[in-house]
């Protein structure tokens, strides 16, 4: 018997998975000519060619600062493939579609229930990996972003990440309730050269908080842009 929660999963989820994984090819199409739609000039422009396109469901985490103010201490995010919709009308508005279905979704519920769910019983869009913070490889100090595909895409290849360094930072052009666009570069790891956060939905938290208060998880969604690297698909 399927359980209640996987019914509503696989229920808000379905029009996703039809536009994006049953009427096309899933994932591992050619996007080595892709470029990033409408770059602002202020991020440095990528110089070398595209590996692979993800839009990214998840949460950015925030704790209370002793200044009332929060403060970001991470985030966490699936990666789903969307190189095989690069080109459709749906490419541009994807993660406002994959939004929408995720900030429907009652709070107990997780992106692992949610990728578990679609896995096991409809054709679901590829999963390549997932976005995460670890201790700063370099300095020791600090958290530095992730992307992993060690247990996804290319489960067993413990080279199949890469960790980040920002250098590149422009408030999102469609407002302040969304995250930043980013430019990072590799500081560790073979999987990209270079990665671009970018179309990026919600993920903003409040302006003020009380010290002292639990930390917040604010759903959100983005595209991720991967450049260079020496793991392909």
């Amino acid at each position: 018997m399927i359980a209640p929660i996987t019914l509503f999963i696989l229920g808000m989820f379905l029009p996703f998975v039809l536009v994006s994984g049953s009427i096309i090819p899933r994932s591992g199409c050619d996007i080595s000519r892709a470029t990033i739609p409408d770059l602002p000039s202020t991020l440095p422009t990528p110089n070398t060619t595209l590996s692979f396109v993800a839009v990214a469901f998840g949460t950015q985490n925030y704790t209370c600062g002793s200044t009332g103010t929060y403060t970001n201490i991470g985030a966490f995010a699936e990666l789903i493939d969307i190189s095989c919709i690069y080109g459709t009308p749906i490419f541009s508005g994807v993660q406002d579609i994959l939004y929408d279905i995720w900030n429907a979704a009652p709070p107990e519920i997780t992106t692992a229930e949610i990728v578990n769910a679609l896995q096991s019983f409809v054709k679901t869009p590829a999963i390549l990996g997932q976005h995460y913070f670890v201790q700063n490889p370099i300095t020791g100090q600090g958290i530095s972003p992730k992307w992993d595909f060690t247990s996804a895409a290319f489960a067993g290849n413990p080279n199949a990440f890469v960790v980040g360094a920002r250098v590149g930072d422009i408030p999102a052009p469609t407002g302040s309730q969304d995250i930043d666009w980013l430019a990072l570069t590799k500081v560790a790891g073979s999987l990209a050269d270079q990665v671009y956060r970018a179309d990026t939905r919600k993920g903003q938290p409040p302006s003020s908080c009380t010290p002292g208060s639990p930390d917040i998880f604010v759903k959100y969604t983005s595209k991720y842009w991967l450049f260079g690297g020496s793991i392909k698909q």
